[in-house]
């Protein structure tokens, strides 16, 4: 049956919605992995796992249902290692040709540098499209080599969101509220080593918060804080990737090419690290409640986050 799919950045409301549209798009992306159909499929399959992880630690290990569950995660580990070479190249080259029409979209002189960066950034684009073409034959080979197991597993997954294996969980903000306290308190500093792993931590909390945000106001926010700070660390992590393919092999002449996307990745790790400070701070003063003596003091950094009553209420 086909299911139609929501516009864009609008979540499906059901796990039943979200594996129907996974569906669909396993079945466009196997035929042609165009850029938005491959995104939303990364998109999806994160959040069904994430969803299934959560319900998973509440049920016997050897259960059918617990089985299951562990089948969809690592068939979607798989299609995920061959979705996110191709996701990745379709961001750095969109990010290429939006820094190429800016740099020459001028009525002005452009200096002989500028003119070498553009053409340098072409040459750079040329490589990364036909690494794209290779990496989207992978993945239309992966799904077609996995395509039965990948459907009977999602209509495991089908039955058990029939099912419905728990009633609403009353308790879901605390929830993911004390994932992200636990991710944190791994990280004490930010810097140019940790920024990506802590991207990579953070993203079951911002999912389950995406899915519950219907239920409770409160993940909808939170998920747009954890959103911002993934953000802000892509951003640079895309930039910085780019600076150094950009300087690889014999590329490596294309000086100022290089020294441009040196510096963009440069300011962007700045402005991530900032954020990752700021936002980390409002969620944890959110974690932790109101004072413990009652005494109503100077609103906590996370006052922008959640209105004080939804504070108390959390206590």
């Amino acid at each position: 049956m086909s299911h139609t799919q929501p516009p864009a950045g609008v979540l499906p409301l059901t796990l039943r919605d979200r594996v129907a549209v996974w569906r669909e798009l396993l079945d466009q992306c196997g035929r042609k992995p165009l850029r938005k159909r491959v995104h939303a499929l990364r998109v999806v399959t994160l959040r069904i796992q994430a969803e299934l992880e959560h319900e998973l630690a509440e049920l016997p290990s050897a259960s059918h249902q617990a089985q299951a569950m562990l089948r969809f995660g690592k068939l979607a580990d798989k299609l995920r290692q061959v979705l996110g070479p191709v996701r990745e190249l379709d961001v750095w080259i969109g990010k290429l040709q939006k820094l190429r029409t800016s740099l020459g979209n001028t009525t002005e002189y452009v200096p002989r540098s500028t003119r070498e960066c553009i053409r340098q950034m072409e040459r750079l684009e040329d490589r990364l499209r036909k690494k794209r073409r290779s990496a989207a034959e992978k993945l239309i080979a992966q799904i077609a080599k996995r395509r039965g197991d990948l459907v009977q597993v999602s209509d495991e997954v089908d039955q058990l969101a029939r099912d419905r294996l728990h009633t609403a969980d009353t308790d879901i903000v605390e929830t993911i509220l004390k994932q992200f306290a636990d991710v944190a308190s791994r990280f004490s500093a930010f810097d140019e080593e940790n920024l990506h792993d802590f991207r990579k931590q953070i993203k079951k909390v911002r999912y389950l918060a995406e899915i519950h945000q219907d239920a409770d106001p409160i993940c909808g926010r939170i998920a747009t804080q954890v959103k911002k700070v993934q953000s802000a660390i892509g951003e640079w992590h895309d930039w910085q990737v780019l600076a150094r393919t950009a300087k690889h092999g014999r590329y490596a002449r294309q000086v100022e090419l290089g020294e441009l996307l040196d510096s963009l990745a440069g300011e962007t790790l700045e402005a991530a690290i900032a954020t990752c400070h700021s936002i980390k701070a409002r969620i944890l003063d959110l974690h932790a409640g109101p004072p413990s003596n009652g005494v109503e003091g100077k609103p906590p950094l996370c006052s922008g986050l959640l209105p004080s009553t939804s504070l108390r209420r959390l206590a």
